[in-house]
Parts: structure tokens; sequence; C-alpha cells
């Protein structure tokens, strides 16, 4: 009969695999070599990110009201549908109507899942927060967009009048208490999880105007931290005499890939939601790739029937020729995101 092992004399890596399991204790050169797939979001964003998001990390998306929030989130669920991965939008705030859906071109509807209360069944904060950790557990590679922080309202607040309950602490003290029973998880399951939050007069006269709604514990939590400062409304309309769009000025307050404070444009088109065919053109001017002069355009290496290079007058025909023309928009993309972003962070 083999003799039992005496543990006073098993060395501590011993002990931590037969206590807790392999992987527990490892160095920091794995994590250093640990591959992590990025998503894409918007390509000037992703520039400004130095590549994207990173799988395994937490985000907020903060900034004032009807600035573009949450179309760009739609776009982010969008890229990740079509690299087949689980995609979850909570609807605490009910914006996921169809006119915001349907303005996000090649969204695969299908394929969104959409997690709101219903006639039978309101939704606390305490609910939605008893999802989402369900989510995460049971949906590894999945990307979640939570809509937003701000609507959170908790069980007791739900069950007073309208005013009664004083004490505002309780859905980021739930927050709290959601991070970390979370957060290993959302990083060992290769979980994107981005949250919505809308800005609050700070009653700090020392500190900034507005601050982030959903406590310090999110902020604390976050990898990547985007704040949409203002927007600049395009040139109007000939015929309509309204704008067609707007871009949406970003800060980048912590990126999980780059530096900090990197500020960043992206175009938002009304309808159809951030513009990633006029963000291309505008990346490809900037380096060289279209080239233009006065309002002509022309694109580097392509040549029409006369074999001369090809000019377009106007923004506006330039845009409709690369998305006639996908292989050629992807091509411009791929060349930007080469000379810009660093090899080990660009997308595949």
């Amino acid at each position: 009969m083999a003799k039992k092992k005496n543990i006073g004399t098993e060395s501590f890596d011993e002990f931590l695999q037969r206590q807790y399991g392999k992987g527990v204790l490892t160095t920091a050169n794995d994590l250093v070599e640990r591959k992590r797939e990025i998503l894409p979001t918007v390509l000037s964003l992703d520039i400004a990110l130095n590549g994207g998001i990173p799988v395994g990390t937490t985000c907020l998306i903060s900034g004032k009201p009807k600035i573009g929030k949450s179309s760009l989130c739609l776009q982010i669920l969008k890229n990740a549908i079509e690299r087949n991965k689980p995609a979850f939008y909570v609807d605490i705030e009910r914006r996921a109507n169809k006119s915001l859906i349907q303005t996000i071109s090649g969204l695969d509807i299908e394929k969104l899942n959409i997690i709101r209360s219903t006639e039978d069944k309101f939704l606390t904060a305490e609910d939605y927060l008893d999802i989402l950790e369900r989510i995460i557990k049971d949906n590894k590679d999945a990307v979640i967009v939570v809509d937003s922080l701000a609507m959170l309202s908790t069980m007791a607040e739900m069950s007073e009048s309208i005013g009664a309950n004083k004490d505002m602490s309780g859905p980021p003290k739930l927050l709290s208490s959601f991070f970390r029973r979370t957060q290993q998880v959302v990083d060992n399951n290769n979980i994107i999880l981005i949250f919505i939050s809308q800005l609050i007069t700070n009653r700090d006269p020392q500190g900034k105007k507005y601050i982030e709604k959903g406590g310090m514990g999110v902020q604390y939590a976050v990898s990547v931290w985007l704040n949409c400062t203002w927007a600049k409304l395009w040139d109007k309309d000939i015929n309509s005499n309204a704008p067609l769009g707007q871009d949406i000025q970003i800060n980048i307050v912590c990126s999980a890939l780059g530096s900090p404070y990197l500020p960043c444009s992206i175009p938002l088109r009304f309808g159809s939601g951030p513009d990633v065919v006029k963000d291309i053109i505008q990346n490809s001017e900037n380096i060289g790739l279209i080239e233009k002069s006065g309002s002509w355009y022309s694109i580097t290496n392509t040549l029409d029937e006369k074999n001369e290079p090809m000019k377009f007058q106007g923004l506006d025909k330039v845009r409709e020729f690369l998305i006639n023309n996908p292989i050629k928009l992807q091509d411009l993309e791929n060349n930007i995101r080469n000379i810009l972003i660093p090899k080990d962070h660009n997308v595949n």
C-alpha cells in the first residue's frame, strides 16, 4: 500500500495544484503572451483605441443625451454578429425600437437577442443583474450591451411611492456586488460587456460639472472608457434643409490596448448609424490613399476604362462608388489598419 504523501513536505506549486487546480499560479510572461481576439468598432475609434476592444473586457460609454451612444453600441453588436459571437442588447431604457434598430445597415436582426421587461414581468435592477450574470457564465465569447445604467431601478424603489426612496445608492451598491461576482468570469469566458451611462449633475462644487451615473464600482471595473463629449452637425441637405448627420467627438478616458485621453471623431449618418464608408474615406485621405483636389477625389491605383485614374466630384460620388465596390472598400480599410494600428492589435 502506497504511503500517503506528507502534506507538510509538498511544494507551494503542488499545494496550489492539489487545492485549487492548474493555472492558479502563472507568470507575467503567460499573460503577456496570451493572444486575445480584438473586436472592431468603427475605424477611427479603433485607431484611437490602438486596435479595438479585446475580449475579456468591461467597457463604459458615457456622454450627453441623444449623441449617438446607442447607435455606436448597435454597430459594435453588428460587428460581433458578423464574427458569429452571441450578441445581447439589454434594453432597460426600451430604446430598441424599429427605427433605431433599422438605422444600422447590415445588422442581422434575427441574431440580435433583446432582454427587456414584459407586460407580465417588470424587471428590477436585481432582475437585470441576475440575468446578466447568467448570460456571462453561460455564453462564452458573447458581446453584451446594457442600455443604460441610469434606468436601473431597485426592488425597493419600485415598491414605494415616487420620491419616497431618498437613498439613491441602491443601484451602485448592486453594481459593486455584481462586478465582484462576475469580473473574473468576463475575463475567463472572453466576454465583452458594455455599459451605457448617462451624465448627472455633480453635487461636489469642486469636482467636474457632470459625472457618470452608476457609481465608482463601474469606473474601477472598466478597461475601456469612452466619453462622448459633443456632436458637430453636418451641413444641411439642399433638398430637405436638414443636416444628414453629425460627427461624434469621443474622448478615450482609458483603453485596454493604448494610451488614454486620445480624441477621435466618428461620423453618424441619421437613419443609417455610424457612416463607416465616410469614415474610411476620411482616414484614406489623411494618409494619402485617397487624394483630394478641390471637390474632386481620386483613389490611388484605381483606374477607369481608359486606364486613367478614376475621379469623383464630391464626397457623395466616391462614397457611392465604394459602397458598390465592397472589395475596394475593404482593401482601403485593411491598408489603413496595417499602417496605423500595431500588427499585434490588428483585427483579423
